[in-house]
């Protein structure tokens, strides 16, 4: 139907069954239909769907859709819908693959800037952790950790160019196109935010930060990581008691000063 329909120029095919992953019987079909832009209220009534249906159907102007995923679009956290689905139609002459081929990988620009937004975010996780684990706050501790995973992975991912996956198909994208350095190694990084998330550890914490550090100053971000500032020996000094125990340090020394982190 939409092949003849003169107001569809694309649609695009994504979720697990536009990848070919991960597929059950059950699983909907998420289309994405791109129409012109004058026609966007009546291609709503013909073909929109509500969420939840065996197939969902989302309508996107032309407009809209170019800038669908990038930066300052509002719609940035679905960008990665779009990474590696599949193009069913494309009424424009490569026009709907150039615009989603442009959403499938980050502009240095935008990945530089994406990058240092997220390490930063990702660090002040991790010290709110390690404080508050250092306080004798055990599950706020376990909280902060498990937070501080997804902005972890938008750092690692944009310093490769990449956009951070869903986390339905993170392990999927490492075996796909594994991340450079053995680092972060799809195993390795797996087993640490699997470790991380589940129990808090503070071992494990450490040991992703100065990983995380490391990359981060090779790509000149080393301003961020130092920001850190007085707070540096509480993230990086070595813990002599149980895994993510707030008993690790027992001196109560007074709290390091970082003014710009709450």
């Amino acid at each position: 139907m939409v092949r003849e329909d003169d107001d569809v120029v694309g649609l695009i095919l994504t979720g697990s069954r536009g990848r070919d992953y991960c597929v059950r019987c059950d699983s909907d079909f998420d289309a994405r239909l791109v129409v012109r832009d004058e026609a966007f209220d009546a291609c709503g009534e013909r073909y929109g769907t509500p969420h939840g249906s065996p197939v969902e159907v989302g309508i996107l102007r032309l407009s809209s859709f170019e800038r669908t995923g990038l930066p300052g679009s509002g719609s940035e956290w679905d960008r990665y819908s779009y990474v590696r689905a599949e193009i069913v139609l494309d009424k424009l002459d490569g026009g709907i693959q150039r615009l989603v081929a442009r959403k499938e990988r980050l502009a240095e620009d935008e990945a530089r800037e994406l990058a240092a937004a997220s390490l930063d975010a990702y660090i002040n996780c991790y010290y709110r952790s390690a404080r508050n684990a250092q306080n004798g706050l055990a599950l706020e501790a376990h909280l902060d950790a498990a937070e501080s995973v997804a902005p972890l992975l938008a750092t690692v991912f944009a310093l490769n160019g990449r956009v951070r996956p869903f986390n339905k198909f993170l392990a999927w994208e490492l075996g796909l196109e594994p991340l450079a350095g053995d680092a972060w190694s799809a195993d390795r990084l797996l087993s640490s935010v699997q470790e991380i998330v589940a129990t808090g550890d503070l071992r494990a914490q450490q040991s992703l930060f100065r990983d995380a550090e490391s990359l981060a100053r090779q790509h000149g971000l080393g301003e961020i990581v130092d920001g850190v500032g007085a707070g540096r020996r509480l993230v990086t000094r070595r813990l002599t008691r149980g895994p993510g125990s707030p008993q690790g340090d027992r001196s109560r020394r007074r709290r390091p000063a970082w003014p710009h982190r709450p």
